[in-house]
């Protein structure tokens, strides 16, 4: 009667054991992110400099016939403006759009090309701006701070569904 009683209880409390998804996205962005870093700082064989654009300006890293980091930036003043880290299998990548090359900084994970999971704004001080999560286009609650990281706004953009389907993608 008493293991009834606890199996009733364990069962009846395993839904209130489910990670929150969005907790499951943070942890998600965070584990790809690492991950692309990884891969991608591993010593190149071929660099490659594409100065064809008066404005911008690329070196890209190989390793082989992979894609392992760009840099794109402006030749007048030097300053890198975007980041680029690719994974192994080229699926996914880390794009970091940095300060002071633009006004504010962005970090966020492309897979296939599209944007996905956390993607995070920051003023040039490093402090979040916004932040929120993206698939299929923008999704759940996005946070907007000012300046010394107080919260000034909070937007519930819904589809928060959607992110369930991080957990189909695997890194590979």
């Amino acid at each position: 009667m008493k293991l009834n009683l606890i199996l009733l209880l364990s069962i009846g409390l395993l839904p209130a054991c489910e990670v929150p998804i969005e907790d499951y996205a943070y942890d998600w962005s965070k584990n790809v992110k690492s991950k692309i870093i990884e891969e991608s700082h591993i010593e190149s064989d071929r660099v490659e400099i594409d100065s064809t654009n008066q404005n911008w300006q690329k070196i890209i890293h190989w390793k082989g016939d992979r894609k392992l980091k760009e840099y794109n930036y402006r030749p007048i003043n030097g300053d890198t403006v975007v980041s680029i880290f690719y994974s192994k299998s080229q699926e996914f990548d880390l794009i970091r759009e940095l300060c002071p090359g633009v006004e504010r900084s962005f970090e966020g994970i492309r897979y296939k090309g599209k944007h996905l999971g956390l993607a995070e704004f920051r003023f040039c001080n490093g402090n979040i701006k916004e932040s929120g999560y993206r698939m299929d286009g923008d999704v759940g609650f996005w946070k907007e701070f000012d300046e010394e990281g107080n919260l000034i706004n909070s937007q519930d953009l819904g589809n928060l569904e959607r992110l369930k389907k991080l957990k189909e993608i695997n890194y590979k």
